[in-house]
């Protein structure tokens, strides 16, 4: 055989054995892809396992978690308006006071006297000009001698008013009802417009402030209401939304608000961490499915469901989103079983049976307790 005839046999042996692989490699039985009986995923492609979800009406809350601060509704450091030394030191830390009362004084004694002295020569300058007036009707002076007298009056009258302001700026009152905190100061201390002598706050109400994306400012009014939670409480607490800054803040390109809330027990505290959920929509039922659920399609949303054995496909009207579930608007009713796994082999009229199933609300849907939402929502 001649060296050529030997390399065209060997070579038509090597591609009838690779025709012979392909053709036993696509008809093996028992390869993944093919089912008995059709083709894969079609309505004769065998039962397919897939988890599901049944609908029932639940509570539906549109709305958005973020986190804020307790405020004082008023606050003020009081502080002196002289130096001088504190002769006396009327408060007691903790404690609440009304506007006007008398906290402190600092050693005024010398415009005491000053005040004291001047008061004495105004009487005696209101003698004159009371003896000036009847001698002026008799021709005993002129009438220039009586207006000299009552300028000079009139001078020590204001200069009296200098005194009795400058006195009462040795006072500290307070400004509006409130609490005081701790004092800084002790008395016989020396103090100056700089020294802080104690905190005075007003906590009933108590403000909440937050702030919220600049995609919702849109949805928020004053007005409104927001939910918050803080450290060491189990209950929820409710506030009104009452100013809204009209500037978004440009680091982070949020919305800051501010809310209000009786406070008539002192339990909120000034300072405090606030998980705060903003609302926009309450629905006592809603229809909603997880999302996962829905899927993306040329002719709209849609959503594979369970019924009579087969899978069944249906267009659906979406509404509220939240975390982890759709509001649902039409297309659906409560009662309907909505496939939730195995939508790559899933086809009109094919056999399904339920694995695993959940019901209510989504299985990833937040618990209701806003302080492990928020943590839960800063981890992510």
């Amino acid at each position: 055989m001649s060296p050529t005839l030997k390399r065209i046999l060997i070579g038509a042996a090597i591609v009838v054995a690779a025709g012979l692989a392909v053709v036993a490699f696509i008809g093996s039985p028992g390869e993944e892809g093919v089912e008995a009986g059709g083709p894969p995923g079609g309505p004769g492609g065998g039962t397919l396992t897939v988890d599901a979800h049944i609908v029932e009406p639940v509570r539906l809350v549109d709305g958005t978690l973020t986190t804020g601060s307790l405020l004082a509704n008023e606050s003020v450091q009081l502080r002196p308006e002289v130096s001088g030394r504190l002769v006396e030191l009327a408060m007691e830390e903790g404690t609440s006071v009304s506007a006007g009362t008398v906290l402190a004084r600092i050693n005024d004694r010398e415009l005491q006297a000053r005040l004291r002295e001047l008061e004495a020569r105004r009487r005696v300058m209101e003698q004159r000009e009371f003896r000036q007036a009847r001698l002026l009707e008799e021709g005993g002076v002129s009438a220039e001698e009586l207006e000299e007298t009552r300028a000079e009056l009139e001078a020590m009258e204001a200069e009296a008013e200098i005194l009795r302001t400058q006195i009462e700026q040795h006072t500290i009152r307070a400004p509006f009802d409130g609490r005081l905190g701790l004092r800084q100061v002790s008395p016989g201390s020396y103090v100056s417009p700089e020294t802080v002598i104690a905190t005075l706050s007003e906590t009933d109400p108590i403000r909440l402030q937050f702030t919220v994306p600049a995609r919702y400012a849109d949805r928020v009014g004053e007005g409104s209401s927001v939910r918050f939670q803080v450290e060491g409480f189990d209950e929820e607490f409710e506030a009104v939304i009452h100013v809204i800054d009209p500037a978004l803040e440009e680091g982070t390109r949020t919305l800051r608000l501010r809310a209000r809330t009786a406070n008539p027990d002192g339990r909120l505290r000034v300072g405090s961490f606030a998980a705060v959920e903003v609302i926009f929509e309450e629905l006592e039922e809603a229809i909603t499915v997880p999302s996962i659920a829905v899927r993306p399609d040329l002719e709209g949303p849609q959503i594979w469901l369970y019924r009579g054995g087969e899978a069944e496909r249906v267009g659906v009207e979406t509404g509220i989103r939240t975390a982890a579930s759709v509001q649902i608007l039409s297309g659906i009713a409560a009662g309907d079983t909505v496939i939730t796994t195995g939508f790559g082999q899933l086809r009109e009229g094919r056999e399904v049976e339920i694995g695993d199933v959940t019901e209510g609300r989504a299985p990833d849907e937040p618990s209701g307790d806003l302080l492990d939402e928020v943590i839960a929502e800063e981890g992510r």
